[in-house]
C-alpha cells in the first residue's frame, strides 16, 4: 500500500512541474498514468487496519491538496464514501479498530499500477546514479540512489535546477553544451576524474536523449558511474 500511494505523489509532484512549465504534452501523459495509479490504491484490499486508515489518509490528503478543483472534490469525496461503504457499511464495524478485514471480499483485480510505468520501475532498481533532465534543466526524475547522493528524496528534487547542486561554473563551462547536444538527438558520453576522500574517482556521465512514445523530446536521461582509478592503482 505504502509504494503505491508514494508512486502516486510522486507522479503527482511531477505533474505539478508539467503545469508549472504548461508543457501539455507531459501533462497529458502523467494524467493518464496517475488514474491507474489512484484506482490501484482505491481497489487494493486491505490486509490490516494500518492499510485501510492509509487509503482514508491518502482520499483525504487529495481532496485538501485538489480543494479548489470542484470536480476532482466530487470525485474523491465519492470514492471515500465508497471506502466507508465498503470497510463499515458492509461489515457493521463502527470504526477501525472493529473491522475484521481478514473476512473482506478481494476486490476486483483491476491490473497493475505500474502499466505503462516500467521504465521507472526499471530505473528506481538502477545500481548506477540516474536522472531525467528536462530541456531547461531541471530535474523530471531522479532514481533513489542519485536522490541519496545529493542527501535529498526523489520527489524533494522535480522541479530544482540542476545549478543547485552543481554549481554555476560547472554548469556553464561544461554540462549545459553536453545536455544541449543530447537535447538535439547526440548520444552523449564523457568522464572527468574527482577526488573523494584523497582517492581519484574516475565518474563517468552518459546522457541519452528521453523521448516520449510520440516522439516528442521529455529531456536527457542521464547515467552516473564511478570507479576508482585503476591507474593509480596499478602504479601504487
Amino acid at each position: 500500500m505504502n509504494a503505491l500511494i508514494e508512486l502516486f505523489w510522486f507522479k503527482y509532484s511531477q505533474l505539478q512541474y508539467a503545469v508549472r512549465t504548461a508543457d501539455e504534452h507531459l501533462i497529458s501523459i502523467l494524467d493518464r498514468e496517475l488514474d491507474p495509479i489512484l484506482r490501484s490504491v482505491y481497489d487494493e484490499k486491505a490486509v490490516s487496519v494500518e492499510d485501510a486508515r492509509l487509503q482514508f489518509q491518502f482520499l483525504i490528503d487529495i481532496l485538501r491538496v485538489e480543494a479548489d478543483d470542484i470536480s476532482c472534490v466530487l470525485r474523491h469525496s465519492q470514492l471515500l464514501q465508497s471506502l466507508i461503504n465498503r470497510y463499515f457499511a458492509a461489515t457493521g464495524a463502527e470504526n477501525l479498530a472493529d473491522l475484521q478485514l481478514e473476512r473482506l471480499p478481494a476486490q476486483p483485480n483491476k491490473g497493475r499500477a505500474d502499466e505503462g510505468l516500467l521504465n521507472e520501475a526499471i530505473l528506481d532498481s538502477f545500481p548506477d546514479r540516474l536522472a531525467v533532465i528536462t530541456p531547461d534543466y531541471r530535474y523530471l526524475y531522479t532514481n533513489p540512489r542519485n536522490a541519496e547522493h545529493l542527501e535529498s528524496r526523489p520527489m524533494d528534487l522535480i522541479g530544482r535546477h540542476i545549478v543547485e547542486f552543481i554549481g554555476i561554473q560547472r554548469f556553464e563551462l561544461r554540462v549545459k553544451s553536453y545536455l544541449d547536444r543530447c537535447f538535439a538527438g547526440e548520444v552523449v558520453d564523457y568522464t572527468f576524474a574527482k577526488t573523494v576522500d584523497a582517492r581519484t574517482v574516475v565518474v563517468r556521465c552518459r546522457l541519452t536523449p528521453c523521448m516520449s512514445s510520440t516522439g516528442k523530446l521529455i529531456g536527457a536521461i542521464l547515467v552516473i558511474q564511478e570507479h576508482a582509478d585503476r591507474r593509480r592503482a596499478i602504479a601504487a
